[in-house]
Order: structure tokens, then sequence, then C-alpha cells
């Protein structure tokens, strides 16, 4: 009971962000019998165990550690809630977790999903106090978890939430120099873990531990390429053409049954960005024919197993994660990509369109 006691008082104070010698003056005693109550050196006295729980407003048990089997279940059906998180239930997970940061202050699993959360709230008319909200947890993460992998993960959200206010809120100069400190902290591409696993690819996991590699190269590569080509107006259509036929020559070169990379998901896309780029042109053959293409590699990605399809979402494709590659496929063709209405109206560029709805 001490062990765990001590760890929880811990783990409650940095959550309220404390030092032992603040939590102490609040409590009436010295910092030195506050770091003996965290070393599990010894326990308060038992009246003084209410005031204690009540100024972090979590019950007794909870403090002494008596319900941990019933706080580790309810944090495990958080995270399932999460995991199985669709288009239809998107608000209510969103409203339940934020109860959850707050039930929860000091576990990091929950309050990393909060802020991937957070960020697929585009329209939110919260958006400061979801900003603020997002600045909060990065800074816990930032002193207080050792967990690399979740700690650049928080750096990456954390880059978007400056992003979205550097680009609404009037560019202000600041968000962009906080950007830049978080950026200079981030490891280089050469010690990512895909890249540090192929320098130890044998002859028995060759093909499995280099498939990886390539496939985070080239994942990196198709955002710098289209990035860089398809998103700046300063190319011409028949530029942003060329840059997509040669990315997606690449991703069908690494892409098969046998191994289905998360690049898959972009071909979609490409195919999608072909078919209007070439309807731009007035080239309507290659147009219906790349969003032929589109929609048949929406539907071989929708085939897949619903563990293969999990793992190949990346990290912003929360349309494609609450709903389907077809699905979005078809808002895009239907409502996104710029195309004419002569060309919306053709029956063969209807039919594509609704040979979408017929499969979601």
């Amino acid at each position: 009971m001490e062990l765990e006691f001590g760890k929880n008082l811990k783990e409650l104070r940095r959550a309220r962000e404390l030092t032992q010698e603040a939590l102490a003056e609040r409590l009436g005693v010295s910092f030195q019998t506050v770091s003996k109550w965290e070393r599990g050196e010894t326990l308060p006295e038992i009246t003084a165990l209410p005031e204690i729980a009540a100024f972090f407003c979590v019950t007794v048990d909870a403090l002494l550690g008596a319900d941990r089997a019933k706080r580790e279940e309810k944090i495990k059906e958080y995270l399932a809630l999460y995991d199985g998180m669709t288009a239809d239930n998107a608000p209510e997970v969103l409203r339940r977790f934020r109860a959850a940061v707050r039930e929860f202050p000091d576990e990091i699993p929950i309050q990393i999903r909060y802020m991937e959360l957070l960020q697929t709230q585009r329209n939110s008319p919260d958006a400061q106090r979801d900003a603020e909200e997002t600045a909060a947890i990065y800074e816990r993460i930032r002193k207080y978890c050792t967990d690399d992998v979740i700690r650049v993960r928080a750096k990456r959200l954390m880059l978007q939430n400056l992003n979205r206010q550097y680009c609404t809120l009037g560019y202000d100069e600041a968000y962009r120099r906080q950007a830049e400190a978080i950026v200079a902290t981030l490891p280089a591409l050469r010690d990512a873990r895909e890249i540090a696993e192929g320098e130890w690819a044998t002859a028995e996991n060759w093909y499995e531990v280099k498939g990886k590699e390539i496939e985070a190269l080239t994942y990196l590569l198709q955002n710098a390429v289209i990035g860089y080509c398809y998103y700046q107006g300063s190319f011409s259509a028949q530029d942003r053409i060329r840059a997509i036929e040669h990315m997606n020559g690449v991703i069908r070169l690494i892409d098969s049954d046998r191994r289905p990379t998360k690049n898959r998901l972009h071909l979609i896309y490409n195919y999608g960005h072909l078919g209007h780029l070439y309807a731009e042109l007035g080239d309507t053959e290659n147009a219906l024919r790349n969003f032929r293409r589109a929609a048949e590699a929406a539907a071989q990605f929708d085939r897949l197993p619903e563990a293969k399809r999990t793992a190949m979402y990346y990290e912003q494709e929360e349309d494609i994660r609450m709903a389907g590659a077809r699905e979005r496929l078809y808002r895009l063709m239907t409502e996104h990509y710029p195309l004419s209405e002569e060309f919306r109206t053709m029956p063969e560029f209807r039919e594509i369109a609704e040979g979408l709805v017929d499969k979601f």
C-alpha cells in the first residue's frame, strides 16, 4: 500500500505541476515529509488522507491505490473506445475523452489520444480552448513522459496545433518561432527507426526489414513530391501530372499483395488528382481512366482485413479512419475536386461515382 500511495501522490503532484515544496506548503507539512511519502518510506496519518485526497479531487481509495484494478480497467475501456471510433460516434468519443483527461491527468496514453482528437476539430467553435488544452498536454508530456515515441508524437501534434493557430490568427510570427524551436529538437531523418532497423537486416529478415525502410522513405517522398508540385500554384497541370505519375510508379514498384504498404492510400489520392488534372486539360479519356483506377484502388483497400487497414491508416487520415477509402473518394470526386459541371454530369463519371456509393 505504501508503494502505491507514494507512486500515486507523485503522479498527482506532477499532473498539477507542483513541486514537493509547493505541495508541502499546501498541506502544512515539510517538503522532506512529502519526499518520504513519495519514496514509500512513510505514510501520512490516517486522519490526513481525506484532506490530501480532497486536494487532488480523488477518493482515498484512489489515493492509496485500493481501486487500481478498477482504474486500469476503465483506462482500457477508454482506449478501446478510441480504437473503435467511427464517423457516427466520433463526437461522443471526443466528449468522453474530455472527461477522461480530467479523470486521469497522469495517464499519458489518455492524454496523447486526446491531443490527437483535438487536432481533428478543424472547425471547432472552441478552437482557442482546444489549442490551449493541446499546449497544456504537450507541456505535461514534455516534462514528465520518458517514452521517446510518445514524446516525438506529441511534438508532431503540437506543431500541427501551432500551424493551425499561425494560419488562422493572422500569421503571428510567435507561433512560427515556437514551431521552429520544437522542430530543432526532432531527430534527423537518418535517425528514424526504420532506417536504423534497415542497417541490421539479415539474410533471414532482409525482405521484411528493408521493406519497412523503403516504405517509410517512399511515404516521405510522396509527401515531399506532392506537397512541392501538386499544391504549388507555380506548377502547370502538365508538370503536376508528370510528378504524380512518376510517384505512382515508385509506389507500385514496392507495393504488392504480399506486403501491402500504407502508400496504397496515396495511390487512391494520386489517381484522383490525375483525374481532375486531366479533366482540367480537356483530356476526358485519361481523366476517366484515372478516376476508375482511384475507385479500384479504394475498393481494394477497403477489402483488406480490418487489422491490416487499421495498421495502414497514417497519421492525419481521420477521414479514412472514420469512414472508408471509397466513401472518402466519393466525397472528393463529388464535392472537392475542381471539375466542371459538364464533366460531373457525364454518364461515365456518374457511373464511377455511383459505383462507389453502392459499395459503402
